[in-house]
């Protein structure tokens, strides 16, 4: 019998797959272990876990023929590399996720302009009552780092507020997106120096690996707010603690970190120190911008038409 293996803190139903086809579901996984026993007789994998498929599982799984990776940045996932050289099928679930991931950042700029989180911390010690009143969204300068399908949703959903200090980088320049929402093209260090927001929404890979580094941040504005809903790699983490501790009012919020999964041991085993720095100018989520409901179900269902698309034997 064909088996295959699905990771996801969410529903999985039988009738999702045809007959003749045994489904394995880890909601959360705890380790690589549960991963590696799992897989032991495991034909096709649809990753939508927060595990990392390694080399060490790759070698614990000679069945494995097929994985699709639930979202875009399959690199961020599994070592591509090492899967394609074992002769393993890899597929992903692109732009399914750029409404989700949009309103993510939105919310998540809205929230920190209003000093939700100061705000928590100081009714919970008593000391501040914070009602410090708060900047529109169109009243900001805006930059965003990449204008693939998520930058460009970003950029249509701003111009809808009413943003109008939109400027963008990217590796090639669009200009009928600057037409049509008014936005204006720049150099990374031009751009950070003269934006309230840095939204960055670019591909990880090892050409944008610390694309953002102390050359970079030690020209932003000293109260610039970075949004980076992708690799947290893009910006270098030393460069980040550096600009953090020295510019008090700046903030970050990345959607993952440096060490995720099980190789996060909080703040207390963490190398670059950034976990201990106060929520006003650090906040970190577990990949939390693509997890609305409709959108990961939406994903799961392309998932499944990616794997019945690959051929049931080697």
């Amino acid at each position: 019998m064909r088996r295959v293996l699905v990771t996801g803190d969410f529903d999985v139903e039988n009738a999702v797959f045809p007959s003749g086809i045994e489904i394995i579901h880890i909601r959360c996984p705890v380790d690589e272990e549960q991963i590696i026993d799992a897989l032991s007789d495991v034909h096709d994998y649809i990753l939508g876990g927060p595990e990392y498929l390694s080399a060490r599982i790759i070698d614990c799984a000679p069945g494995l023929k097929n994985v699709v990776v639930m979202g875009t940045g399959t690199a961020s996932f599994m070592d591509v590399e090492y899967a394609t050289k074992k002769g393993i099928r890899i597929s992903n679930t692109p732009h399914m996720n750029v409404q989700a991931v949009t309103e993510f950042t939105l919310a998540m700029m809205t929230v920190c302009q209003a000093k939700v989180l100061e705000s928590i911390e100081g009714v919970k010690e008593g000391s501040r009552w914070i009602q410090t009143p708060r900047p529109s969204i169109s009243g900001l300068s805006i930059g965003i780092v990449g204008m693939g399908a998520i930058g460009t949703e970003m950029a249509h959903q701003l111009h809808l507020r009413g943003c109008s200090s939109i400027k963008y980088w990217s590796r090639t320049r669009k200009p009928q997106l600057e037409s049509s929402l008014n936005l204006i093209y720049g150099s990374l260090i031009e751009i950070v120096g003269t934006v309230d927001v840095l939204s960055i929404h670019l591909a990880g890979s090892a050409e944008t690996h610390s694309l953002i580094d102390e050359r970079i941040l030690e020209k932003a504005n000293p109260n610039l707010m970075i949004f980076n809903m992708s690799s947290p790699r893009i910006i270098c983490p030393v460069a980040l603690k550096n600009h953090l501790v020295s510019h008090p009012e700046a903030c970050c919020i990345i959607d993952g970190y440096y060490h995720e999964w099980v190789d996060n041991k909080g703040q207390s085993d963490d190398r670059y120190g950034l976990l201990s720095l106060p929520s006003k100018n650090l906040v970190v989520t577990s990949h939390l911008a693509a997890q609305e409901q409709g959108a990961i179900n939406n994903i799961f269902a392309k998932a499944v038409e990616r794997i019945l698309d690959f051929p049931a034997k080697a």
